[in-house]
């Protein structure tokens, strides 16, 4: 099945309805909405709810494997996901969706040299307290994305709770220490150790949000070059950021791949963004 995150403006591979093994190992499953697209495995306690109750990044996906009568595992480097599906023919069904997915993210990451599942060349990341939680979240502000994690563990690993995409979101004062991420489907309401702490907090989320929200007029100027209008790694159409010392323009995806490099292999920046980097000079050169 194929389908259409309207939120995330990607191309599911698979959704549909599956039972989930809660965390603790309990024989009692959880019916959840799943959705399953290149980049992530989403889980929902609702079809209708926007934010998901968890998610696993797919390059941290080590085996997806049958595991008796309807079921099957998702394995990452420290924790193993079970499903359950209504027959053993679903079953399979996801199983073979997922394997396309792994085999593909394997295929772009074998490009690249392996970092560190630490260095992902986040603009900000730390610990904050988030209302609704008892104990702090990790949170991570990533290009147009903010990711919340139950811990810095589960970030190494790849494993979520949900992220929000800034191109709805808008972000104010609440108090000295505290803060609100607004959208039109929740406020997430958070707290900082300190008010400078908060400041970088505020200001790494408005500038995702101007990320987001951000123009194409230097991206249309660089796609004048027939040769930039196409990724230079996976040959996606229209990509708006380039590699400024390799000289080479590539879609979100891919550069996400570059910042985890770290700049002194690929300096990384958005045609749509970072207008003062882009010089009538740079834009001539790529």
């Amino acid at each position: 099945m194929e389908d259409t995150d309207s939120t995330q403006q990607s191309v599911l591979i698979k959704t549909g309805w599956l039972d989930k093994n809660p965390p603790q190992g309990s024989y009692i499953f959880q019916k959840r909405w799943v959705k399953l697209d290149l980049d992530y495995l989403r889980y929902y306690e609702s079809d209708k709810d926007m934010y998901s109750n968890g998610f696993i990044k797919t390059n941290f996906i080590a085996e997806v494997a049958p595991c008796g009568d309807q079921k099957f595992e998702v394995r990452t480097s420290n924790r193993d996901f079970v499903f359950r599906a209504e027959s053993d023919e679903v079953r399979n069904e996801w199983v073979k969706a997922f394997k396309q997915v792994v085999d593909e993210k394997r295929n772009r990451l074998s490009t690249y040299h392996p970092v560190p599942i630490n260095s992902m060349g986040a603009d900000k990341s730390g610990f904050l307290e988030l209302r609704g939680f008892r104990n702090k979240v990790y949170v991570e502000v990533v290009m147009d994305k903010v990711f919340l994690y139950k811990s810095a563990e589960d970030h190494a690993s790849g494993v979520g709770l949900k992220f929000i995409d800034m191109n709805l979101g808008s972000v104010k004062d609440s108090d000295r220490r505290s803060f609100d991420l607004t959208t039109p489907y929740k406020t997430f309401s958070f707290s900082a150790d300190s008010e400078s702490e908060k400041g970088e907090w505020v200001e790494a989320m408005l500038q995702s949000i101007g990320e987001a929200l951000s123009n194409l007029e230097v991206a249309k100027k660089i796609w004048l070059v027939e040769a930039n209008r196409r990724c230079a790694d996976c040959n996606a159409p229209n990509p708006d950021w380039a590699s400024i010392n390799l000289c080479v323009v590539m879609c979100k995806r891919c550069a996400g791949e570059h910042r985890s490099l770290g700049p002194n292999i690929s300096k990384v920046r958005s045609l749509k963004m970072d207008h003062k980097v882009w010089t009538q000079e740079l834009i001539e050169v790529h």
